[in-house]
Parts: structure tokens; sequence; C-alpha cells
């Protein structure tokens, strides 16, 4: 039977949660509310970008009782965000990360699941922490995780795994480009597989992408057991400070190359 390629999270959103969403959503919350407690957050507003099918998003404007903007360019996921959404004061937004546009600053901005990584070139990394600043209040805090190239498949090059839903994903690690290219291979009815991207960026990389955006870096974290990083663990949780951005501007904006 020949495999339709369609456009990535086209038919992945409608079973996200299902698939990998929930599972992932019960350790973000956690590790979450560890960063939070540890650095003292306090925000009477958030956005989460690359927010997927809203649940985050959701929590945290239940468990804060604040406003939240939901983010997303995925229209699939968009979709799923808006009815997850309904009800909970949450604004579900249609928008690139790149050109994140906010209907005002938020003090708190969450990216979870590898959402930097779905920027595969630095100059697009650097943009959307300019972009991310520029949407933080003065002192707003950006809380994120990240895939770093320090072994992000365990020492394989390649894995596959069979989630629910009928869904197979294979992940290929290429340590020359630094890429992950993922597949999510649906069998039901007429099969099809979406393909996915990602870039492992260095540590290195992501602190000068922050700094020249403005933010002064208060943590980096072991994203899998929520300790401070004494090396560099395959995914790390960042906490960060929107630290001024005339700094950034003096700088002119440089990228890191």
């Amino acid at each position: 039977m020949r495999t339709r390629i369609v456009p990535a999270y086209s038919q992945l959103a409608r079973c996200y949660d299902l698939a990998l969403g929930r599972a992932s959503f019960a350790h973000l919350r956690r590790l979450f509310e560890a960063l939070a407690l540890r650095y003292g957050l306090r925000f009477r507003s958030a956005a989460d970008v690359g927010c997927g099918t809203g649940l985050f998003a959701r929590y945290l404007a239940q468990s804060r009782g604040v406003p939240v903007f939901a983010v997303d360019r995925a229209a699939a996921m968009v979709s799923v965000a808006r009815r997850r959404c309904a009800g909970a004061r949450v604004r579900v937004l249609a928008q690139d990360l790149r050109a994140l546009a906010l209907p005002r600053p938020v003090d708190l901005v969450t990216a979870n699941f590898d959402v930097v990584n779905h920027l595969t070139t630095l100059h697009d990394l650097a943009q959307a922490f300019r972009r991310i600043a520029v949407n933080l209040a003065p002192g707003g805090h950006f809380v994120f995780d990240a895939i770093t190239d320090c072994d992000p498949l365990g020492g394989r090059s390649r894995y596959v795994r069979p989630l629910p839903g009928g869904i197979v994903q294979e992940i290929r690690w290429d340590p020359l480009t630094r890429t992950l290219q993922g597949s999510a291979l649906f069998r039901q009815g007429q099969a099809r597989a979406e393909r996915h991207v990602e870039r492992a960026h260095s540590l290195l990389e992501v602190g000068h992408a922050l700094r020249d955006a403005g933010f002064a870096i208060r943590g980096v974290h072991d994203a899998a057991t929520g300790a401070a990083a004494r090396t560099c663990p395959p995914r790390v949780a960042i906490v960060a400070r929107e630290a001024g951005r005339r700094a950034a501007r003096s700088r002119g904006g440089a990228e890191c190359t």
C-alpha cells in the first residue's frame, strides 16, 4: 500500500493527547511547578507558545486564575486547542513564533515539548527569542525546554515505537546536521505519514541567542530530573528573565554563527 505524505500535525492533532500529549503533560506540569517554586515565579498573565492542543495553556489559566494566550502555527492544533480551552481564560492565536505579536505583553512565556527545536536554523532561533522578549513585560520570564546535541537518543541513531491510536513513530538522529528526522505513520484506513524535523541546539547556541535577545539566564536544569544541569543532559529546561531590550539593541541584535 502506498503511503501518502500529509502536512505535519494535520493528522496527529486529533489524537495527539492520546498518543503523546497527556503522558508528557504530567511531567511538564511537575517540572514547571518545581521551577516556579525555586525561582519564585509570580505572574498575572502568561502565554504558552507552540501550545499544541492547549493542555498546558488551560492548566496555567486554571491553576493561577490568570489570562493566558495559547499560540500555535499548525491549523489543526489551533482547532483542537480552541475546543479544549473554551470556557477557560485562554485566548487561542494562530501565529508563527518567529513573528509573535501578542495583543499585550505578558509576565510569563512558556514553550514546552521541543517547541524551540522546531526552529531549525540559528537565525530562526534568534528571531523567535527576540519576538518573545518583545512580548514580555519588563522583568518577565521565559521558561522552556529544549533537546540538546548531547546524545539525544541515548546512543541510538534510530528509534521506533508504537503509539496509541495505531500510530508508529520513528526518529532518526543525524549527528552531522544535528537534526532529528521524525515520522508518524498512521496505518488505519489509507496509510498516511507526517514528517517532522527538529534541530538539536547546543547549550552555547541557546545561551547566545537568549543573551542577544536581552535575556538573563537564571537556571539550566536537566528536564528529566529537574536537578540543576552539571553536564549536558539530552534535554534541558531553562528559566530566563527579560533583562532589558535596550541592552540587546545596543549589541545590534547580533546572531550566533
